[in-house]
C-alpha cells in the first residue's frame, strides 16, 4: 500500500491505536466517545474504524478486531491494512498522532535526561504535544514486539 490507511480506533482498542502509531499509521481515537460516535466522525473523516464492539462488527466502514491480545491485534491490523512495520515506524507520536519533526540537539539538551542527552545524537519532536523522542528507546521495544509477531 502506497499510503498508510487513514484510521481511528474506538476506547476498547487504545493500546493498539498507540502501537500503530509506533508503526506509523494514521489513528485518531477519543476515549470519551462512544464507538457508534466514533464511528460518525470517522466516516466524515475518510478513516476506517478499527472496534471490538459486537454490536458495531457489520457497521459500513469498521473493522472487527478479533484478538484479545495485543500481538494478535496488531498482527490482524497489519495484515488488514497491508502496514509495512518498519518502513514508516516513528514517524508519528504514539500519545496524540501527529507527526514527529527532527529537532537539533541542542534544543532538547534540558528536556531529557542527561544520560539520555550524553548517549544520543539526533531527536525527534511532536510538533503538538511536544513529546521528545530518540533513537535508541522506542526503536529496540517496537522491534523486540515485531519480532515476537509472525506477519
Amino acid at each position: 500500500m502506497d499510503e498508510t490507511p487513514r484510521l481511528a480506533a474506538d476506547r476498547m482498542l487504545m493500546r493498539l491505536a498507540r502501537w500503530l502509531r509506533l508503526l506509523g499509521a494514521d489513528v485518531i481515537t477519543d476515549a470519551s466517545l462512544t464507538g457508534a460516535e466514533l464511528l460518525k466522525i470517522a466516516r466524515a473523516d475518510n478513516r476506517i474504524l478499527l472496534t471490538r464492539d459486537k454490536r458495531l462488527r457489520t457497521a459500513a466502514g469498521v473493522f472487527f478486531v478479533e484478538g484479545n491480545a495485543i500481538r494478535t491485534q496488531l498482527r490482524e491490523a497489519v495484515r488488514r491494512f497491508r502496514l509495512d512495520p518498519r518502513a514508516i515506524a516513528l514517524t508519528r507520536c504514539s500519545r496524540c498522532n501527529h507527526l514527529l519533526t527532527p529537532v537539533a540537539r541542542e534544543l532538547v539538551s534540558r528536556r531529557v535526561p542527561p544520560y539520555v542527552f550524553a548517549g544520543h545524537d539526533r531527536f525527534a519532536q511532536c510538533q503538538e504535544c511536544g513529546r521528545i523522542y530518540w533513537s535508541e528507546t522506542h526503536p529496540e521495544r517496537i522491534h523486540a514486539m515485531l519480532d515476537s509477531i509472525a506477519f
